[in-house]
C-alpha cells in the first residue's frame, strides 16, 4: 500500500475530527442491537419460553424489536455526518489535481486534459471508497467490541471461543491484503490498456483497413482482453480465499459453541444463554466480518490504488519547480514580451485556427481579432458554434491548432499558469462552490501575493453593486459556511461574479456566466463589469447582451465582427439571430441601456 497516499487521506482527514466524532457516537446507537441481542434471545428463552411465561418471552423479543429501530435510526443519523467528512475532501483533492495541473509544464503528463481527467474519476472513486470505509470499519470495531462484552457476560468462557478465531482470521486477512492489492492494480493496469488500445483502433479504423493491418489490430487486442481476463481470474481466486477468513472468524466460532453446547449446560449454563452467544456470533459478528472483509478487499483496495495515482502526480509536481532555467544559447530565440497590462491590445487572434480533431471541421479558421484594452466585446452565434471554444482559447484553457492567441502582448500559450490568473480570469456557466465560508469563496482564488488583498470595504462594496446582499443576509453574513445544495444556479454564479470582480486581472471574460439570471439583473451585472476597468468579453446567451456592447463577434458559417447596427447591415446570419430573438423582452437600444 503506498505510504504516501494514505498519508494525503490523513492530513485531509485530520481537520474532520468533529464529524468523525459524530459519528461514531451514532455508530453507538446503531450497534445496539449487536451489543443486546444474544442477551434479550437468552432473555426470552430463559425467562420466558422455557419457563412458560410466553407473554414474559414475547415482551423480550419485542424489545430486541424496538432495539433494532433505534439501532436502524442511529445508522440513518451516520451518512450527513460521512458527508461532511467526504465532500470537502473531495474539494480539497480535487484542488490538489488542479493545483499540479496548473503548475506542471504544458508538456507534463499532468498538463494533459484526459490524464487530468482521469484523476478526477479517481477523486471521485477516493471520495466513494472513504465513505464506504468509514461506514464499514467504524461499524465492524463497534460491533466487535459489544459482542465480545455480551458474550463475556453471558459466560466469561465463551469469550476465547470466539476472540481466537475472530483474531486469526483478522490476521489472515491483514496477511493477504498486499497480495490482494497487487492482483487489483494488476486488473486496473489491464483495464486502462484495453480501454487505451481500444480507443487508438477505433479511431484509426480506417487507415488499419486500408493498410491491409486489420488481423494485427486484433491480435494486439486479443493480447491485451488476454491479460485483462487473466487478472481477473486471479483477483477472483484471491477472493475466494478471503472469503475461507470469513468462515474462520465467524463460523467457526459457532461450530466451537455448538461443539461445546453439552459441556456448557452440563456447568449449568441456560439453554438460552448458549442460543443467545450463537445469536452474537450469527446475528451481529458474521454479517460485521463479511462486510469488512468484502468491503476492504473491494473498495478498499480500489481506494488504495486511487490514492497511489493521486499521490503519485499531485506529489510529484509539487516536488519539482514548474519551470526549470537553464542557461541559453547565444542563437536563442528572444523570450516572449512581457504583458503590457497599462493599455494597448488586450486581446489578440492572430491568423488562429482551431479543430478538436485534426479530420474535423474547423471550428475557427485562420481567424483575426483584435480586442483593444478597456474594450466590451459579445459573441454571438447558434448553439454549438464554439462560442465558448473561443473563450477557452482567450484564456489559455485551448491550444489553437495554428496561429496564435496574444493576450497583453505575449502569446497565451507561452504563459505560465500565475501569469495567465494575474491577466485575465474566466467564469464558466456552471458556477463552483467549494466547501468554506461565504468570505472564503468571495476572495480571488488566485490573486497576486505581492498584492494586497480586498479589503473588506471593497469586499462589501461588490456585493452592494452586484445586488448580492440579500443572499449574504439570507446565508447568515460573510462568516457563514457554505454548502452547495443551499444555493441555487443563479445565487452561485452571483458569487462567482462578485469573485471576479474582485480579480486583479483586466480581462474578465464571461461565458454565460449570467444565463441562471433574469434579464435585469444581468443587465446589472454587467453594466457593473463594464465600468470595472479592463476588458469584458461576454459570450451572450441573449442578445440584449450584444446590444449593450462596443462591438459583436458572430461566430457562424461566414464569421463577422462589427458593430450592432453594422452588423445588421451585412450579416445575413446575424439578423437571423437577431430574429430568433425577437420574441424575447430586449431593448433596441445602444450598450449601457436598461432591459425593459
Amino acid at each position: 500500500m503506498s505510504a504516501p497516499g494514505w498519508a494525503m487521506l490523513r492530513t485531509e482527514l485530520r481537520s474532520k475530527r468533529r464529524p468523525l466524532a459524530m459519528m461514531t457516537l451514532w455508530t453507538l446507537a446503531e450497534a445496539l442491537p449487536a451489543a443486546l441481542s444474544g442477551r434479550l434471545v437468552a432473555q426470552a428463552l430463559d425467562g420466558g419460553f422455557l419457563a412458560g411465561r410466553v407473554a414474559t418471552g414475547v415482551g423480550w423479543l419485542l424489545l430486541l424489536g424496538a432495539v433494532s429501530v433505534l439501532g436502524a435510526f442511529g445508522q440513518r443519523q451516520v451518512y450527513p455526518h460521512v458527508a461532511d467528512v467526504v465532500e470537502p475532501l473531495r474539494d480539497a483533492l480535487i484542488t490538489r489535481v488542479v493545483g499540479a495541473a496548473l503548475h506542471a509544464p504544458a508538456s507534463a503528463p499532468t498538463g494533459d486534459p484526459a490524464t487530468v481527467s482521469r484523476l478526477a474519476r479517481q477523486v471521485e472513486t477516493v471520495r466513494d471508497c472513504v465513505a464506504g470505509q468509514l461506514l464499514i470499519v467504524r461499524h465492524f470495531a463497534v460491533t466487535v467490541a459489544f459482542v465480545l462484552l455480551g458474550a463475556a457476560s453471558i459466560a466469561p468462557g465463551l469469550l476465547p471461543r470466539i476472540a481466537l478465531p475472530l483474531g486469526v482470521a483478522l490476521l489472515a486477512f491483514v496477511l493477504l491484503l498486499p497480495a490482494l492489492a497487487h492482483r487489483q492494480v494488476e486488473l486496473l493496469e489491464a483495464e486502462e490498456e484495453f480501454a487505451a488500445l481500444a480507443s487508438r483502433t477505433f479511431a484509426a479504423i480506417g487507415d488499419i483497413t486500408a493498410c491491409g493491418a486489420p488481423g494485427r489490430a486484433a491480435t494486439e487486442l486479443d493480447e491485451v482482453i488476454v491479460r485483462q481476463t487473466r487478472a481477473r481470474q486471479a483477483l477472483a481466486r484471491m477472493g475466494a480465499v478471503r472469503r475461507l477468513t470469513v468462515a474462520a472468524g465467524a463460523h467457526l466460532p459457532a461450530v466451537l459453541i455448538l461443539l461445546d453446547a453439552g459441556r456448557l449446560l452440563r456447568s449449568g449454563l441456560p439453554p438460552g444463554a448458549v442460543v443467545g452467544a450463537l445469536a452474537y456470533v450469527t446475528l451481529s459478528l458474521e454479517p460485521a466480518l463479511r462486510t469488512l472483509i468484502q468491503g476492504v478487499g473491494a473498495s478498499g483496495l480500489r481506494l488504495t490504488v486511487a490514492l497511489d495515482r493521486l499521490s503519485a502526480h499531485t506529489c510529484a509536481q509539487t516536488s519539482v519547480p514548474a519551470r526549470v532555467s537553464a542557461p541559453e544559447p547565444a542563437s536563442a530565440p528572444a523570450p516572449a514580451p512581457v504583458p503590457d497590462r497599462a493599455g494597448g491590445c488586450a486581446i489578440e487572434f492572430d491568423r488562429v485556427s482551431f479543430a478538436h480533431h485534426p479530420q474535423a471541421e474547423p471550428i475557427l479558421d485562420r481567424f483575426t481579432l483584435r480586442i483593444a484594452d478597456g474594450e466590451h466585446l459579445a459573441v454571438v452565434g447558434p448553439s454549438g458554434i464554439g462560442k465558448s471554444t473561443m473563450a477557452d482559447l482567450m484564456a489559455g484553457l485551448a491550444v489553437p491548432t495554428g496561429g496564435a492567441v496574444h493576450l497583453g502582448g505575449a502569446r497565451v500559450d507561452g504563459l505560465s499558469a500565475a501569469e495567465l490568473a494575474s491577466l485575465r480570469v474566466l467564469v464558466p456557466q456552471e458556477a463552483y462552490v467549494f466547501a468554506g465560508t461565504l468570505r472564503q469563496n468571495l476572495l480571488p482564488a488566485h490573486a497576486d501575493p505581492a498584492q494586497a488583498a480586498p479589503t473588506g470595504a471593497q469586499l462589501a462594496e461588490a456585493v452592494a453593486l452586484l445586488g448580492m446582499e440579500p443572499l449574504v443576509r439570507r446565508l447568515g453574513g460573510l462568516d457563514a459556511q457554505l454548502s452547495g445544495s443551499r444555493l441555487s444556479a443563479g445565487e452561485r454564479q452571483l458569487l462567482a461574479l462578485v469573485r471576479t470582480f474582485l480579480s486583479p486581472a483586466r480581462v474578465v471574460v464571461l461565458d454565460e456566466a449570467t444565463c441562471h439570471l433574469d434579464p435585469a439583473a444581468e443587465a446589472v451585472v454587467e453594466e457593473v463589469f463594464r465600468r470595472r476597468p479592463g476588458t469584458l468579453v461576454v459570450i451572450a446567451h441573449r442578445i440584449s447582451s450584444a446590444l449593450r456592447a462596443d462591438r459583436i463577434v458572430l461566430l457562424d458559417a461566414e464569421p463577422a465582427v462589427g458593430t450592432h447596427e453594422e452588423l445588421l447591415a451585412a450579416s445575413p446570419g446575424y439578423r437571423e439571430l437577431v430574429a430568433h430573438w425577437g420574441s424575447e423582452p430586449w431593448v433596441h437600444g445602444r450598450p449601457g441601456s436598461p432591459v425593459a
